[in-house]
């Protein structure tokens, strides 16, 4: 019995010894191996370049029928990607959004969520009703246009204190989030975003800004369960460019993506998760922006991940 046990324990810690010689780590073939996908990519991109080329050289020369030549446009442009250069990138991932890149808040308060990202931070002042019955009063246009028009319309001192803690200040409880970083844009961008949202409750908004007052850009704005909006904001005030055919529901704690991008021609497009939400021209603004900001009120949203692509 002695002898049959020993036996018993050689087997069991040499089974693992004979398994490590009998397999080998296995790697799906079907899956890109490591920079494969951005090898594509740049001969796509490369393979692009080299159509649009192509096209100007027959469109000066007249070597081609004017209809295919735009076909041949039109096809390259549905696969061109012409924001190349990144212009910011920040998961947060460091813990600090106060610098690399520098994030500055200008109401109400803000901290880094460890794993999940930027989040806002909301204190309802007293006058506030956070009743279900009292959010389905106000559409989700209307909020946008209400926390948009509060943003342009009021300016947020932010003290010494405030620069460091990343807090607007306490004295005044304001009814909106806000923060933003100062970076320029091209007017042709690409916005990349992931996000979640945890509860039914506010609106949200983010869009690149022009001039030091931050008053003109383009918005994107979301309220839980409504409509998408894209707004554009001016000095004189907000205006709803388009609305999403469907409302959009991000309250399951998960990140979502979003991407917006512009041409240099106006046009504009919009996609969540992967499906697209707005294919539009606006050539409202024509010269650079100066940086990204974002608005939060009553809600409670995350900012994941963001990047900024533009052109050369």
């Amino acid at each position: 019995m002695r002898l049959l046990a020993i036996l018993i324990v050689c087997s069991l810690f040499s089974t693992p010894a004979l398994a490590e010689q009998r397999y080998s780590t296995w790697s799906d073939p079907e899956r890109p191996a490591a920079g494969r996908s951005d090898r594509q990519s740049k001969r796509l991109l490369e393979f692009i370049d080299r159509l649009k080329a192509l096209t100007d050289s027959a469109e000066q020369s007249r070597a081609a029928d004017p209809l295919f030549l735009r076909d041949l446009r039109d096809l390259a442009r549905g696969y061109d990607r012409p924001w190349r250069k990144l212009l910011l990138s920040d998961d947060f991932g460091d813990g600090d959004f106060t610098a690399n890149p520098p994030w500055t808040v200008t109401a109400g308060r803000y901290r880094i969520e460890k794993s999940w990202g930027l989040r806002a931070v909301l204190e309802p002042s007293g006058g506030q009703s956070s009743g279900r019955q009292e959010r389905q009063k106000v559409s989700g246009r209307d909020a946008a246009l209400a926390i948009l028009g509060a943003v342009l319309n009021k300016s947020v001192r932010q003290p010494e204190s405030g620069r460091r803690t990343g807090d607007a200040g306490a004295a005044e409880k304001p009814a909106f989030n806000a923060i933003h970083t100062a970076v320029p844009i091209s007017n042709a961008f690409a916005i990349e975003l992931e996000l979640s949202s945890w509860n039914d409750r506010g609106g949200f908004e983010i869009g690149p800004y022009q001039g030091a007052a931050r008053t003109s850009g383009y918005r994107l704005a979301y309220s839980p369960g409504a409509r998408l909006e894209l707004l554009r904001a001016t000095r004189r005030g907000a205006s709803v460019i388009d609305i999403s055919a469907k409302p959009l529901q991000f309250e399951d704690r998960k990140a979502h993506r979003m991407e917006w991008t512009r041409r240099a021609d106006g046009g504009m497009t919009v996609s969540v998760d992967d499906e697209e939400v707005f294919n539009l021209f606006d050539r409202s603004f024509k010269d650079p922006f100066d940086g990204l900001i974002m608005v939060n009120r009553g809600g409670d949203i995350i900012l994941k991940r963001v990047a900024v692509f533009g052109v050369e």
